[in-house]
């Protein structure tokens, strides 16, 4: 999924330079974004952060709940759902976190409040965050 990238960071951060990049940064039509920071010139394309976060550049597609990701292996959402909270269904089923395993739940909560954050409350869990909490278990 592209998470190694992220989570494995380990250059030095520098936090007021990071505030004031974001206090003056500029966004161009198109995907970058620019910035003078003490006398120099910054510039940030699509590029640039996959190639830090070690991803591939595939474009930009809009995001939404309602859809789960096409992806190469055969996804299949009663088995997901079975394995995020370690009972058998037989049908897919709507998810609430309290019958979610207790990693699990840790895990929605991450995903809920930090990665995909949204609105209102946090107690539903949606198709796309069994399909990220299957990913995250199965690896």
């Amino acid at each position: 999924m592209g998470w190694v990238g992220i989570l494995t960071l380990d250059d030095k951060v520098y936090p007021s330079l990071v505030k004031d990049f974001y206090k003056k940064m500029i966004f161009s039509p198109g995907t970058e974004i620019t910035c003078f920071l003490k006398n120099k010139l910054i510039k940030i394309t699509r590029d640039l952060i996959c190639s830090l976060l070690r991803l591939e550049s595939g474009g930009i597609s809009l995001y939404t709940t309602k859809t789960i990701p096409y992806i190469e292996e055969e996804y299949d959402p009663v088995a997901a759902c079975c394995r995020v909270t370690g009972k058998h269904f037989d049908v897919p089923t709507r998810l609430c976190t309290n019958q979610l395993t207790l990693t699990c739940r840790v895990l929605h909560n991450i995903i809920a409040h930090i990665i995909v954050p949204r609105k209102g409350h946090h107690d539903e869990v949606n198709d796309y965050d069994v399909f990220l909490l299957d990913s995250i278990l199965l690896g």
